[in-house]
């Protein structure tokens, strides 16, 4: 019995000293193979000589570079989620991907910010649909975006502006015929919303968010509207409302020719 623990101790000294070799060997493997990986990765060789850059809009491809903050004496092998990170900080960069193309590409892919309305205060600047401010010049080209206004305490400001930027960026992804004849988006303080379309004032009310069914449904009842009165034109579009469209019109401005024609009668 004392023979046979004896045995099982020496064989249990045997096995722990041969994983403690294999864990030394597995190291000093890996060691040497990270080693000799930073020695390849930094050979000229590997050293970044081209860029290309995909899905910019309105940043620059040497704009791309510099916020990526990767140059010609880089390796291609650097780290690419750290890359990818340091694009995201750009506020004009929503999303990035970076791929190596071996030996010496990098390419860089981004999907930049969109912007979805333009804010005074006091200068004109766009934002996007969180209602972050971008770095983006109005003017050039032109943005024709809604401007978007808060009509409510100063304090109600910043979240407002979030309501407002997010509702535009939906109308603009969900429904962009809609989105293209907004002109103004006003958030009141009672927490009521306003858009303004087209250049004859039509007024949609609502409660926000507003979803893609309800501008639906805005779209289908001002149709009706123009079809059941002809002789009428739609000013305001009510959807605080749960499950109801209201649709509120008055009389079709008289035009130049029937004023004519009238004036001419009674002559």
């Amino acid at each position: 019995m004392r023979r046979s623990a004896v045995v099982r101790r020496v064989a249990a000294r045997r096995t722990a000293r041969r994983a403690a070799i294999a864990a030394a060997v597995a190291a000093s493997v890996a060691l040497a193979a990270w080693g000799g990986f930073r020695l390849v990765a930094g050979l000229p060789f590997f050293r970044v000589e081209r860029f290309e850059v995909a899905g910019i809009g309105y940043l620059t491809r040497d704009g791309v570079r510099a916020a990526a903050g990767v140059d010609s004496s880089a390796s291609v092998w650097e780290s690419t989620a750290r890359i990818a990170a340091r694009l995201e900080s750009h506020p004009m960069v929503a999303e990035a991907r970076v791929e190596r193309v071996l030996p010496s590409t990098l390419l860089l892919k981004v999907r930049e910010a969109v912007p979805v309305g333009l804010v005074a205060s006091p200068l004109v600047e766009p934002v996007d649909r969180g209602g972050n401010v971008l770095p983006v010049d109005p003017t050039e080209p032109m943005l024709d975006l809604p401007l978007l206004r808060i009509v409510a305490r100063r304090a109600a400001v910043s979240r407002g502006m979030r309501v407002l930027a997010r509702d535009a960026g939906h109308l603009l992804e969900v429904a962009p015929e809609v989105f293209a004849v907004v002109s103004e988006a006003r958030l009141h303080g009672g927490g009521e919303a306003t858009l303004l379309l087209g250049d004859e004032g039509l007024r949609v009310r609502y409660l926000p968010p507003i979803s893609e069914r309800r501008a639906r449904e805005a779209v289908i009842a001002l149709n009706d509207a123009e079809e059941r009165f002809p002789g009428r034109v739609a000013r305001e579009i009510d959807l605080r409302f749960a499950g109801l469209v209201v649709v509120r019109t008055e009389p079709a401005p008289a035009t130049t020719e029937a004023s004519a024609a009238e004036e001419s009668a009674d002559g």
